[in-house]
């Protein structure tokens, strides 16, 4: 017969917890300085000039006050030697996703991610790749 468990088990491993940051500065749509004076790359994300601005904007709402923490994928390093990374707030949101979803920013198809398949299946990824640029969606139009 089998004894039923209940509760948490206790040891003397301790869990690791992630580092958190704080945001001093958006510099672009994909780079960051943290106010360690670390500065990381946006995984993923490939500016878009004609939403600089508003991605700027949008990442400096989502920081205010709030703490980050990193994880890093298989390339951590880009070609100009920047440290890249996925992006979260302090309650587990995804930076890097909900970015690609305003459409403020492009999806960097330039090398392979683990991450890169869901970024482009994003819902404003699906309308704003080239093959779908001469169809209209718009429901109400002939």
């Amino acid at each position: 017969m089998k004894k039923l468990q209940f509760g948490s088990k206790i040891d003397k491993t301790k869990t690791k917890r992630n580092e958190l940051f704080s945001v001093k500065q958006v510099i672009a749509s994909d780079k960051i300085e943290f106010s360690n004076g670390l500065v990381v790359r946006l995984l993923g994300i490939k500016s878009n000039p004609l939403y600089q601005g508003k991605a700027i904007r949008f990442l400096q709402e989502k920081f205010r006050k709030r703490k980050i923490f990193l994880r890093y994928d298989t390339v951590k390093y880009d070609a100009e030697n920047n440290l890249m990374c996925y992006m979260y707030l302090d309650n587990k949101t995804f930076i890097n996703n909900h970015f690609v979803r305003t459409g403020y920013v492009d999806v960097d198809t330039s090398f392979d991610y683990t991450c890169q398949k869901k970024f482009l299946h994003s819902p404003t990824t699906i309308f704003n790749c080239e093959c779908h640029k001469n169809i209209n969606f718009n429901p109400r139009s002939p």
